[in-house]
């Protein structure tokens, strides 16, 4: 398996680059062709993915999570990499993991190629695999909102309160806290009061 690949752009369309290594041209698709320029050199993290009909197929990413994300969007029964790329070009890691925790299934069907059917069934498929993967990479877990936002969720799950009710206090906490940084305390305690009320 090619984990791997550092080289040099030669080539760049709209889904895809070819990436020169030791005079060898490989064909990557990437869902991050507008970031790269001709003659860049950069190490893809890739993915070599087998078609019973057109064969191999190398997938690559700027970022280990890319390339985790996008394999935890295609190990969901039904969807393949061609959307699971699609999904990287319109959303980045980060931002993908958000609405999946969050269940966001009205955000996720607006995405190009995915429709409410397909949202609801990444959020059934990934509810526990999401959390999963933000632990293991701890600089996000632990320096972005998706992480305070997934450590309440947990904290309030443990707490016995039900998905539903956790669902509609983040939504109104979310709007209180708009465009400020603040901390898990201040959100668990403001959580609290607001789920104090109903």
């Amino acid at each position: 398996m090619i984990s791997s690949l550092f080289g040099t752009i030669t080539a760049i369309d709209s889904h895809k680059v070819c990436l020169m290594q030791n005079n060898i041209g490989f064909e990557i698709f990437c869902p991050q062709t507008q970031t790269l320029s001709l003659q860049q050199e950069v190490t893809l993290h890739t993915y070599l993915h087998w078609n019973q009909e057109q064969g191999p197929s190398l997938f690559g990413f700027l970022q280990s999570l890319d390339k985790d994300v996008f394999l935890l969007v295609i190990s969901c029964s039904g969807i393949g990499p061609k959307m699971g790329l699609s999904i990287l070009e319109q959303l980045d890691a980060s931002q993908f993991l958000q609405l999946i925790i969050e269940e966001n299934i009205t955000e996720l069907s607006k995405l190009k190629s995915i429709g409410a059917k397909k949202a609801e069934q990444l959020c059934i498929s990934l509810r526990t695999k999401a959390p999963k993967l933000l632990k293991s990479h701890p600089q996000l877990a632990t320096k972005t909102p998706i992480g305070l936002w997934n450590d309440l969720n947990e904290t309030l799950t443990s707490l016995n309160y039900s998905t539903m009710e956790i669902k509609q206090a983040t939504s109104i906490l979310k709007d209180e806290v708009k465009e400020t940084t603040p901390s898990f305390d201040l959100l668990l305690r403001k959580a609290l009061q607001i789920l104090a009320k109903k």
